[in-house]
């Protein structure tokens, strides 16, 4: 195994964000080796402070206090210049989100043919790589043509082809399926026995597996240094505060009719040799009380089932039922999308009480939106924006905001994607409570724990339904 010392060094670290709301300390006093030629997984809850340490790791960021050396290059100091040079030659990056790392005009190809530095070729080695990522037949595509894992994987393909000595990746299977995620790590893995040097922050344990030094944070320092705060689990045996006219109704009942409807329906982008059948005669019902997982391997068209359920998108033949009709309103369709859409000019609870504001109902649910915070750990950043918080934290609020109306059909695309299994947990017993109170919810996810906690799961491959 290649090693000759530490290609990252932290001293001392210390890093404070200064909001409109106040200051957020996100890093306190870390000081670790990350070694060269290994891979490190830096590991810890949503909001410890993973993707603040890998942005300075990466140069994105300077620490307020404290030394970050990359390769010897001291880069908490440095200048804008030469931390952009230091990411041209020595550090790539993979954004917590794959759509920030690609520009939406260019194709994949175009991507790793910039990466790579080729000119107008790209080399044996970067088509290599998007082959082994399951990408060459995709070379020729937009992100916006993409699934969601599919440019997760074109991002770590980008960065894989740069020829950087340490590439740094924020949660980089947190959107893929097992056989997705395996390619991606097993290339990964090739490239750390070359002596690239990879750190990883990850809630995966596959990532983990493979990861031969491990650096744990909790409250933004290395674990064990700070006390342990609420645990996911201690708010979840207390019920959530409906209001006083909402009553449980028990299992869901077979004589209420279906929540939604779907009756073959297909939905195809582009044309010709590039079309692509997304869904492809799907039919399916559910009903009141009832939550349904969706599975399947990136492509596959769980998304676009999801849009057409929401009425998000409008299918190409079939038909939908769905609450609401054809403008449905937040108490009949509520959606926690992949890319959470909240309101960056509104605070985290502003966020969740949106809904019940447009309905007129705040008021009586002021008790419920308290419970959900509370449960979903965000009741200390309630005043904060949602860009001064983690991405788990903000998918967390996205799901607060999907129930506080106990809509009647919730859809829900990769909810835990970016939770560790805590508050994998906790968002999961919030989306099934809701269901408890009159609505369904249907899940795409690749993540097992969800199959463990609904009430039956379907399969998708190639826009095809089936029981799974």
């Amino acid at each position: 195994m290649p090693n000759d010392g530490a290609a990252v060094r932290l001293h001392a670290v210390v890093r404070i964000y200064r909001t409109p709301t106040g200051e957020v300390r996100a890093l306190h006093d870390v000081t670790a080796d990350l070694p060269t030629g290994v891979i490190s997984a830096v590991v810890g809850p949503s909001g410890s402070g993973k993707s603040s340490l890998l942005r300075l790791i990466a140069g994105l960021d300077r620490p307020t206090e404290g030394s970050v050396r990359v390769r010897g290059t001291e880069l908490g100091r440095a200048s804008s210049r030469a931390r952009r040079l230091a990411r041209r030659s020595t550090v790539g990056y993979v954004f917590q989100r794959p759509s920030d790392n690609l520009v939406p005009h260019l194709t994949v190809a175009d991507h790793l043919r910039l990466a790579s530095r080729a000119g107008d070729l790209i080399e044996h080695d970067v088509l290599s790589t998007a082959d082994e990522l399951g990408l060459g037949h995709r070379l020729s595509h937009r992100p916006d043509e993409l699934s969601g894992g599919e440019q997760q994987r074109a991002a770590v393909a980008q960065a894989l082809a740069s020829g950087a000595t340490v590439i740094v990746a924020d949660e980089p299977t947190a959107e893929l399926d097992s056989d997705a995620g395996d390619m991606v790590l097993t290339r990964i893995a090739a490239l750390a026995a070359r002596g690239v040097t990879f750190v990883l922050a990850t809630h995966d344990p596959s990532v983990m597996a493979i990861a031969e030094h491990r650096l744990e944070l909790e409250h933004g320092a290395v674990a064990g240094a700070v006390p342990s705060g609420m645990q996911p689990t201690d708010q979840l045996d207390r019920p959530l505060r409906w209001p006083s006219d909402v009553e449980p109704i028990g299992p869901w009942l077979d004589d209420d009719g279906p929540a939604l409807r779907l009756d073959r329906v297909t939905k195809t982008f582009g044309s010709s040799a590039e079309a692509v059948r997304a869904v492809d005669g799907a039919g399916l019902e559910a009903r009141p009380g009832e939550a349904i997982a969706v599975v399947g391997r990136s492509g596959s068209g769980k998304t676009t089932l999801l849009n057409i359920a929401a009425g998000w998108e409008q299918p190409d033949t079939g038909t939908v039922r769905r609450p609401g009709g054809a403008a449905p309103g937040w108490s009949d369709v509520a959606a926690v999308p992949q890319h959470l859409g909240l309101m960056d000019e509104l605070s985290i609870r502003e966020n969740v009480e949106y809904p019940a504001r447009l309905d007129g109902s705040l008021g009586d649910r002021r008790d419920l939106i308290d419970d959900l915070l509370e449960r979903l750990g965000l009741s200390a950043i309630q005043l904060r924006s949602p860009r001064e918080s983690s991405l788990g934290e903000q998918q967390r609020t996205a799901v607060a905001r999907a129930v506080v109306l106990g809509p009647t059909l919730i859809v829900a695309d990769e909810p835990t994607a970016h939770q560790d299994e805590g508050w994998t947990i906790a968002v999961l017993r919030t989306l099934t409570d809701a269901t408890m109170v009159g609505g369904c919810c249907l899940i795409a996810t690749h993540d097992a724990t969800v199959l463990r906690s609904v009430d039956r799961t379907i399969g998708i491959a190639d826009g095809r339904l089936s029981p799974a």
